[in-house]
């Protein structure tokens, strides 16, 4: 059931978009790059550049249907791109499974600027 948001209509609770193959539980993004710094002859840095941008998405929930592979798309609806236009391609998945809890499925998709 959606929550109801009383007093400031800013902000964002749970998880909006419904995901496919699995209850979604969380959805963490990161967005991070290569800086490389150019030094004079002190020592003190005069310029820098920042490359190889991405986003790391991960997300963990109750495995249902879940199907993706290393190194095939995610179409995540729920992650936060931090303005790249890459696709989202999986880096790793892993199943848990234990004797007192329901199986669970996490999946991590990296975003590579401009590559889709």
């Amino acid at each position: 059931m959606p929550a109801t948001i009383i007093g400031s209509a800013n902000v964002s609770f749970g998880i909006g978009a419904i995901q496919t193959g699995m209850v979604i539980q969380s959805v963490n993004s990161a967005a991070s790059s290569d800086a490389v710094e150019l030094k004079n002859r002190s020592g003190d840095t005069t310029a820098v550049i920042f490359r190889n941008k991405r986003t790391t998405i991960s997300v963990e929930g109750a495995y249902t249907t879940f199907t993706g592979n290393v190194a095939s798309s995610l179409a995540i609806s729920a992650g936060n791109k931090f303005g790249l236009t890459g696709a989202s391609y999986i880096t790793e998945v892993t199943r848990t499974r234990s004797a007192d809890d329901f199986e669970r499925v996490s999946v991590t998709a990296v975003v590579y600027d401009g590559i889709s």
